[in-house]
């Protein structure tokens, strides 16, 4: 029997999601709030730490991220149905999604630029999915429009 990765993807996100969600509102009734810190480099004293904000609305909104994102995984299994690239689209999304939840529980603005940055680049290569002009022209006004958001977030910053 064939799984497809779609289904796999659907379920691991379907799954993701909920517990995502119930573990959102344990941290409500439970008042918590993590932060974890992740040491990736360490050189002569200096340190490069990535954190990670871990609270109610961040797990609310990964959860209700990853639900939205199985059924869009779903959706696709039936509508692109015979597309011989089915596994890079999928890919795709599945990258869009990680950037979307380092968008969410980074605590710092200069480090959501990245999510941002990561957001703007698989977008503008899910728009292109299908590589025609009028695609292409519609991945443009992606960029520019992300462009505008980098903008906002960088004038945030300053």
């Amino acid at each position: 029997m064939f799984i497809s990765i779609c289904f796999i993807s659907f379920v691991f996100l379907f799954l993701l999601g909920w517990s995502c969600c119930f573990y959102g509102v344990y941290f409500i009734l439970c008042d918590l709030v993590y932060f974890v810190d992740w040491n990736i480099v360490r050189l002569n004293g200096s340190s490069v730490v990535m954190t990670f904000l871990f609270d109610w609305m961040s797990l609310l909104f990964m959860g209700f991220v990853f639900i939205i994102s199985s059924l869009v995984i779903l959706y696709s299994d039936d509508y692109m149905f015979g597309d011989l690239n089915i596994v890079r689209f999928i890919m795709l999304v599945l990258m869009f999604v990680v950037s979307i939840i380092f968008l969410i529980i980074r605590p710092n603005v200069i480090r959501i630029l990245l999510g941002w940055d990561g957001l703007g680049l698989v977008s503008y290569c899910l728009v292109i999915y299908y590589q025609n002009v009028r695609s292409y022209g519609a991945g443009m006004l992606t960029v520019l429009s992300n462009r505008i958001g980098d903008v906002a977030l960088l004038m945030v910053i300053a």
